[in-house]
């Protein structure tokens, strides 16, 4: 009796501390602002730099488990995986549901390892600062930039991306030393908005050589909306050969994307090893998270793989979190309602229509 006693009051006095101890974050992170972190670590085009953005977050923000965990998910590696969930521990608001980010891990050796720092960071308690990180300022070159309102001229596109989505990408870019890593970032913003002929040139003038700026504009050619202010991009040039280059390909510039959608799919037999891959998986939730990062990694599945890839699972609510998560990466979306045919339940197939509803 004397043991129970002892062993409820040292709970009692364990939860107490707790309660008292000063908390840096109580409020996560509103969840639009909170969609448009997500989307910028997404973008990255290498784990290091989704790392890179991804701790950043964590360090500067009040995120939910539920936050964290949707972050975690956009890793492939389990240990890029580990440091950024165990950064983002010391700003999490519901410590005490920290354990829901355990699914998210393809392995077990990785699940102990974040388990043991846990249970160290709860036997050592600190109220986590985050360091004041001075924001980056976008000095654009002082060049003449065409104005794209009331355009009614071609475009490849159908509305430049907002201003304020734009400075974000720009920051991103800005805060890349590497000259080949700013490279990457700037296709991968490209593949995924329709810029302004102004904003082609301003991220263009965040990189230092001139042939890599003529690179980054064949590049974006078909993300370009105001075709006609292409002339304009040639005041990014002061080398006559470079300035030529750019002048003759705006005049004949290639006709169709870089790289054609058709080359953009997963053969036959690779998808049969992906599926054996995964239906080899014990564990639900680690059959899961290997699809997931086998999906990520492809990006160029078909309505009909989606729909095979979900029926691989036996719980209605890991086919359903699969064929939302899968839309993202499939060449063929006007298709993706046949999806819906892998799913059970009534109620399944119209939370799915709502979500396919959201996504237009």
């Amino acid at each position: 009796m004397k043991i129970r006693l002892v062993a409820i009051l040292l709970i009692f006095l364990s939860a107490f501390s707790y309660a008292q101890r000063p908390q840096r974050c109580e409020v996560p992170l509103p969840e639009h602002v909170y969609r448009q972190k997500q989307k910028s670590v997404a973008i990255q085009p290498s784990e290091d730099l989704k790392l890179q953005v991804a701790s950043a977050i964590a360090v500067n923000n009040c995120l939910s488990v539920d936050q964290v965990k949707n972050i975690a998910t956009l890793f492939i590696d389990d240990f890029n995986r580990l440091d950024f969930v165990k950064t983002a521990w010391y700003n999490t608001v519901d410590k005490e549901n920290f354990y829901f980010v355990y699914d998210e891990f393809a392995y077990f050796s990785t699940v102990f390892m974040l388990h043991d720092f846990v249970k160290t960071m709860e036997g050592n308690p600190t109220d986590y600062l985050p360091p004041y990180e001075p924001p980056i300022n976008l000095n654009f070159p002082p060049l003449d930039y065409p104005a794209f309102v009331n355009y009614k001229g071609p475009a490849n596109c159908k509305f430049p991306i907002r201003e304020n989505e734009f400075e974000k990408a720009a920051i991103q870019v800005a805060g890349n030393s590497s000259e080949a890593n700013r490279m990457l970032l700037l296709t991968q913003i490209t593949q995924n908005n329709c810029l302004s002929v102004a904003q082609a040139m301003k991220l263009a003038s965040l990189l230092s050589s001139e042939p890599n700026r003529l690179s980054f504009f064949k590049t974006a050619y078909m993300s370009i909306y105001d075709l006609d202010n292409l002339p304009f991009g040639s005041q990014l040039f002061a080398h006559i050969q470079n300035k030529a280059a750019y002048n003759e390909f705006i005049s004949r510039p290639v006709p169709g994307p870089v790289v054609p959608p058709s080359q953009c799919k997963v053969a036959p037999n690779e998808f049969l090893q992906i599926k054996e891959s995964i239906q080899k998986e014990g564990f639900n939730s680690t059959k899961l998270t290997i699809a997931k990062q086998i999906i990520r990694s492809k990006l160029c599945f078909t309505s009909t793989q989606m729909t095979d890839l979900v029926r691989l699972f036996s719980f209605e609510d890991s086919r359903l979190e699969l064929a939302k998560f899968g839309w993202d990466y499939t060449i063929d979306r006007e298709n993706y309602y046949k999806v819906a045919d892998a799913l059970t339940f009534s109620k399944s197939k119209e939370e799915l229509m709502k979500f396919l509803e959201s996504k237009r």
